[in-house]
């Protein structure tokens, strides 16, 4: 065989390895969502489970940010048409690890507030409640109208360093998104 193919069976083995599905169990859950009323303001309560994987934790623990996003769609229904779509928000989380101070950083991206945790756990178990999250005024909601809230969880990939988003787009344990979640938005 000639010399200059070797590389390209070292790419193929890689590719075959990034494609190939993990054993663990990575993946997020959206687990339960309730909306209520208050102060003319519909709020978001939620519970989440994410569960990183070692390819995820692996990045982060070497430098890597990862962006977490909660993509949140207020729809309401018709009967004879599409659902109407009234909003669209995204609560956007990035996640670091400090090698110099051996602490995990959560950053809220929409507000730039930032908090430390001691462990990854403690970061994640910070994220896994939503309480009171500001989803739309009540004087943009119709009465007499059906509306629902569909909620998705997911790591933000165009978010990652450039030269890792290709092995990102390939590795099924980079591709971690929950599946939408509907929940009726009630007072």
């Amino acid at each position: 065989m000639p010399v200059f193919l070797k590389p390209v069976k070292w790419f193929s083995l890689l590719l075959l390895l990034l494609v190939s599905n993990s054993a663990n169990s990575a993946g997020f859950t959206i687990i339960k969502a309730k909306t209520h009323l208050l102060e003319d303001v519909y709020l978001l309560n939620a519970t989440f489970n994410y569960q990183l994987s070692e390819a995820t934790i692996d990045a982060l623990k070497n430098g890597v940010a990862l962006t977490l996003v909660l993509n949140i769609i207020i729809e309401r229904e018709r009967s004879y048409l599409w659902d109407q779509t009234i909003a669209k928000l995204q609560q956007k989380y990035e996640l670091k690890y400090s090698a110099l101070s051996k602490q995990y950083i959560l950053k809220y991206k929409n507000t730039g507030i930032q908090e430390t945790f001691p462990s990854l756990n403690e970061i994640l178990h910070r994220i896994n409640q939503l309480k009171d999250f500001p989803l739309i005024d009540k004087y943009l909601i119709k009465k007499n109208e059906t509306y629902m809230i569909s909620l998705q969880i997911e790591l933000d990939i165009e978010s990652l360093p450039i030269p890792l988003r290709p092995i990102a787009y390939l590795s099924s344990q980079w591709r971690l998104s929950s599946d939408w979640y509907l929940c009726p938005l009630q007072p």
